[in-house]
């Protein structure tokens, strides 16, 4: 097989993590400092709106098989399929956040942060795919588990963490947080060109899009995956975006009427908020690297049995009323869950991907646009329940909503369930 031809050097893994968190923090960037960015800029701020804003940033995530086709078909012959992919849309999108500072104005703001958002995103998920065809073009099946769970908890702790650190970082040094623009937009430009030492397999570009398109969206077991990638998520959003607001309440620095919150006093939220955000990182990678050894050594179904089997007793934790600072050990527990419960899942769909070696960055990229679909249809579902809950105590509200997240995640078992093992386990092909 050609994978077998190629030196896997361990820097490799290195260059890769560093570009999945800078990926990371560009999402945490539009996630958390922002909205705050704006509401400086404009004095006046609607949530909504806001809200609005920033899910049609995000929305170039879930349309990552777009990306996939231009990776397996397009290319260069001196870079082949990947790495054109990988560095010219970062290259792109460093640029466009270093232009960011200087171009919004209070008249302009949430037009031009809509139309440059867009525009950064789509480089950052283009980059992003290309990366995931890197890996599945290099690494045997064996050390996929590994290898996607180190680079998935790289990127997820750039997510959690990346946007509280910085801004904790600038307010601590009286810096200008538009300083922390331009210095993410040159490591974007700068990182990519780290693939240029990474040795790829030698691929024709010549590829028969259409006819392998056909086969994957036209094979039935294929849906089972979609499926299985859909419900994968569900719950991610929760973790990652209600359960720190949760644990501030808890914490007593933010007061809460049912899903309404709002500051207590001139607390300042970015150090705590930071904090939750890192417990739950270092959970999210020890996670992703025990789950994905598992994945790779002894069995993948096990690793991605196990990771129901953690998640939902993780949210079970934070039905009891503890103090926060207890919350945070659960806090660590359900970031490890959740780390465990991706790196399981990449490493399924990571080889159900080498089926199809010409359009392998395709079928892993239309996985992860069922699992960005997910996690839209997990925070939607969450705002019925809190409207469903209306008039119920905050601690209650919020325990029934993690109570349905431990049912509601173990639906994925379906999908998973009727997948056939032979596709993905690496066990049962060794014992073969």
């Amino acid at each position: 097989m050609e994978k077998s031809t190629v030196e896997l050097k361990k820097r490799y893994i290195g260059i890769f993590s560093l570009n999945y968190f800078t990926q990371g923090i560009t999402q945490s960037f539009f996630t958390t400092i922002i909205p705050i960015y704006l509401l400086q800029l404009i004095t006046t701020l609607d949530v909504g709106e806001i809200s609005l804003v920033m899910s049609m940033v995000l929305l170039p995530f879930g349309v990552k098989f777009i990306y996939g086709i231009l990776s397996d078909k397009f290319g260069l012959k001196k870079m082949g399929r990947r790495k054109p992919w990988i560095i010219f849309p970062s290259i792109i999108s460093g640029l466009l956040w270093i232009l960011v500072p200087f171009v919004l104005t209070p008249d302009n703001a949430m037009l031009m942060i809509t139309l440059l958002g867009i525009m950064i995103v789509i480089g950052v998920a283009m980059g992003d795919t290309a990366i995931d065809g890197l890996i599945l073009d290099l690494y045997p099946k064996e050390r996929l588990g590994r290898v996607q769970g180190i680079c998935w908890g790289f990127r997820s702790v750039g997510i959690i963490a990346g946007g509280p650190l910085v801004v904790m970082l600038f307010l601590g040094l009286r810096g200008v947080v538009e300083v922390s623009f331009i210095i993410l937009g040159i490591v974007m430009i700068v990182f990519p060109f780290l693939v240029l030492l990474v040795k790829d397999v030698e691929k024709s570009i010549e590829v028969n899009a259409l006819e392998n398109l056909k086969v994957i969206f036209g094979r039935r077991k294929n849906w089972k995956v979609f499926g299985f990638s859909l419900f994968n998520a569900i719950s991610d959003g929760v973790i990652f975006v209600i359960l720190p607001l949760f644990i501030l309440i808890q914490w007593g620095l933010v007061g809460a009427t049912g899903s309404e919150i709002d500051l207590i006093g001139n607390a300042d939220l970015y150090a705590p908020n930071a904090l939750v955000a890192f417990i739950v990182g270092l959970g999210v990678i020890a996670g992703a690297i025990i789950g994905g050894r598992i994945a790779d050594l002894q069995s993948r179904k096990r690793s991605v049995y196990y990771s129901f089997c953690i998640t939902t007793g993780s949210f079970l934790l934070f039905v009891i009323p503890v103090p926060w600072y207890i919350m945070m050990i659960f806090a660590f527990i359900i970031g490890s869950s959740s780390g465990w419960k991706n790196s399981a899942f990449s490493a399924v769909i990571g080889q159900e991907s080498q089926q199809y070696p010409e359009m392998d960055s395709t079928y892993y990229a239309t996985c992860n646009s069922f699992v960005n679909l997910g996690s839209v249809i997990g925070l939607q579902l969450t705002s019925i329940l809190f409207i469903s809950f209306a008039g119920f105590p905050v601690f209650g509200t919020y325990a029934l909503i993690f109570l349905i997240m431990a049912i509601l995640i173990n639906v994925d078992l379906l999908p998973f369930f009727t997948m056939d093992p032979k596709e993905y386990e690496i066990t049962k092909e060794r014992s073969e």
